[in-house]
């Protein structure tokens, strides 16, 4: 890989959310005393939870391996399907394994909070999604690999979509069709990154939004030996006493039933989007719309955290971005381009806050060198005056005319004038969503935002003036916006292999995982990443499942990596790598007699000291000049140099509250000595 990456194991220990879960009793885990003694209610080889788009994979993936397979579905029967359903129908694929991963990797920025190998074998999968989704789920390789350029509402006029001869920059067979006559998609988010070509997509139907990937994935299952439970969400793992999952414990039409499991259980089961505590605790939201999901709840987090999983991830999203939610509907819609520029944002205090067409890339915005998830203060208002509406320039298409039906059910506020306007949002939902509106502070920046308009230039947030529209004339209107997004990424960890992992970086047996929970996703994201994992996860998490029951998988037995920076040493800010690589190993260093100066960081800068080697042994330490605290690090110094010659090593005595002048202290003597060991 072109990436170098460092192989390092994680502190122990639950992370806090998943501390604070456990310690509210979301989920008790059932530890089996004997699993002789368990009534079984049914018994199956791999049993997967939850059937959107990685349920469907996992179990066609299993079905394959010819193991008795169960897929339980927590919604009932017509409403399945998850995000995966609802969302753009696009599957990550590749042409170059390596590629993928210095694009995926570039895209995790300054986190380093991320498994090296499971993302390697995401990306090796994706090369192998075509053959996949046009052999055992059942695609059409025709339409996936179209000779004829796609002309669907978003596809005809897409540049996105290119020609697999190599023309124009375009790659040669990417898909390994064995012919080169075919359109492939190429989206690449952030195409800045030269290995951003390749990253591809497949679709079932030649365009996006219309269900077909998880049309494909209800037929596959249909089309394989599976046995499928609706309304029957799955409610505590069973484990014996080494932890491994043994069972599980589903809730079929109200009625608990436990199911003793030969290979593995795989948690399909999606984010959390439909859990609002979660969404407070995790994404720092005090609520967010959803789009699809309706049956998130998080309840595959809580059954790993009480199998002892570790989580990642769980503040990352593919969002935020603004939409408006109807009283009446469930769901929302994502709203940008012609209908955001039909006024101005303003935020809870009455100013405006952002480019209101600004560019997004899945809920990400360029700010300061980086594409950062969406600044909401929230609420916040879309404001347009009576010429917008008297254009037909409604925010959402399905509002009366003139908004008559909305201004009365308060969906829209009005008011004749701005101070009208903003004494209404004060007042609105009784007074309790923007109580401190100020007024004063809204009617300036309307009028400054009017000058920028009438200027020709918007200097204040670079809203380009195509899409500015002036806010003048009353009545004027406010619609309250807030936060959508596609999906929340966090959840257990996992390896290569679709494990889920403990805290202690260790497989948890019997128990894997795929799709948006636990989502190898920590920080920027690129379109059709996670149906790629729905795909790539679920085939390899069924598999593996399927073959541990016919005994034929062997389970990682080493911790993975879970993080790939430098982890700091205890009661400092410096790197483990950085101090061990200055330590000397006086029980095996052979130190040249003489005198040699070291420096090293204090509590309030440099401690300098001087070393005397004699006959291969320490035989003075002198603290040459420092400036630590009086009454601490000031008399704790000649101490620690008196220890350093008495044990001939720096294992020493700490004296309370003076830790920082210690590690200077050792910095300073490793220093001298490594001059001594050359």
């Amino acid at each position: 890989m072109s990436k170098q990456i460092s192989r390092r194991s994680f502190l122990k220990g639950a992370a806090a959310g998943a501390a604070g879960l456990a310690a509210a009793g979301m989920m008790g885990m059932g530890v089996a005393e004997s699993t002789d003694a368990i009534a079984w209610d049914e018994e199956y080889d791999v049993v997967v939870l939850g059937y959107g788009g990685a349920g469907a994979n996992a179990a066609v993936a299993a079905a394959e391996q010819g193991v008795k397979t169960l897929l339980c579905e927590k919604a009932p029967e017509g409403n399945e399907g998850g995000n995966t359903a609802v969302s753009g129908q696009f599957v990550m694929a590749t042409d170059d394994p390596d590629g993928l991963y210095d694009y995926l990797t570039t895209l995790m920025g300054k986190f380093h909070n991320w498994d090296p190998e499971a993302v390697k074998a995401f990306c090796e999968g994706c090369a192998e999604n075509f053959a996949w989704m046009t052999g055992p789920m059942g695609g059409d390789p025709n339409v996936i690999a179209p000779v004829d350029h796609p002309t669907g509402v978003y596809e005809e006029n897409n540049v996105s979509w290119k020609k697999a001869d190599g023309t124009d920059g375009a790659l040669v067979d990417p898909y390994k069709v064995g012919r080169s006559d075919y359109w492939y998609y190429n989206w690449d988010e952030f195409p800045e990154i030269p290995s951003s070509a390749h990253c591809l997509c497949l679709t079932a139907s030649g365009t996006r939004f219309d269900r077909s990937y998880y049309n494909l994935c209800q037929n596959a299952v249909k089309a394989h030996d599976i046995d499928v439970w609706f309304s029957a969400p799955g409610k505590k793992l069973i484990t014996d006493a080494e932890g491994t999952v043994i069972g599980v414990i589903v809730n079929k039409d109200g009625t608990d039933v436990k199911i003793k499991v030969n290979g593995g259980v795989v948690l399909t089961c999606g984010g959390f989007e439909h859990n609002q505590e979660m969404i407070c605790s995790y994404l720092q939201m005090p609520y967010v719309h959803q789009q699809g999901g309706l049956y998130n709840d998080g309840d595959g987090i809580k059954m790993a955290l009480s199998a002892g999983a570790d989580l990642w991830h769980m503040s990352n999203s593919a969002g935020f971005t603004w939409t408006h939610k109807r009283p009446f509907l469930d769901t929302v819609s994502l709203f940008s381009g012609p209908n955001a520029n039909t006024g101005i944002y303003v935020g809870l205090g009455g100013d405006r806050f952002m480019n209101e067409a600004g560019t997004t890339r899945h809920g990400r915005i360029y700010i300061g060198g980086r594409w950062i998830s969406t600044p909401m203060p929230l609420p916040a208002y879309l404001v347009q005056d009576a010429d917008q509406l008297a254009a037909g320039n409604k925010l959402v298409s399905a509002f009366s005319d003139g908004y008559a039906d909305e201004l009365a059910s308060g969906e829209v506020l009005m008011g004749n004038t701005l101070e009208e306007l903003a004494e209404a949002i004060r007042n609105s939902e009784g007074g309790t969503d923007a109580p401190d509106f100020d007024t004063d502070k809204f009617v300036a920046t309307v009028a400054a935002y009017n000058k920028r308009y009438d200027a020709g230039e918007d200097a204040d947030y670079g809203r380009p003036y195509s899409t500015m529209v002036p806010v003048k004339n009353g009545p004027f209107y406010a619609t309250k916006i807030g936060p959508t997004y596609f999906n929340t990424q966090g959840g257990p960890r996992k390896n290569k292999f679709g494990q889920v992992i403990n805290t202690e970086g260790m497989a948890i047996e019997g128990l894997f995982e795929a799709g948006e929970m636990g989502s190898i996703f920590c920080d920027m994201y690129n379109g059709s990443g996670n149906l790629g994992e729905t795909m790539v996860y679920g085939r390899i998490s069924g598999t593996n499942a399927a073959k541990r029951a016919k005994g034929e998988f062997q389970s990682e037995d080493t911790p993975v990596t879970t993080f790939t920076g430098d982890i700091y040493v205890a009661g400092t800010t410096r790197p483990a790598s950085e101090v061990n690589a200055e330590s000397v190993d006086l029980t095996s260093a052979t130190l040249k007699d003489g005198v040699y100066q070291g420096e090293g960081n204090g509590i309030n800068g440099k401690i300098v000291v001087e070393v005397t080697i004699t006959d291969g042994k320490i035989a003075d330490v002198q603290i040459v000049s420092e400036s630590e605290s009086e009454g601490l690090g000031h008399i704790a110094l000649p101490d620690y140099a008196k220890q350093t010659v008495e044990k001939q090593s720096l294992d020493i005595d700490v004296m309370t509250g003076v830790t920082v002048t210690l590690d200077g202290y050792k910095e300073a003597v490793n220093a001298a000595l490594a001059q001594a060991a050359q």
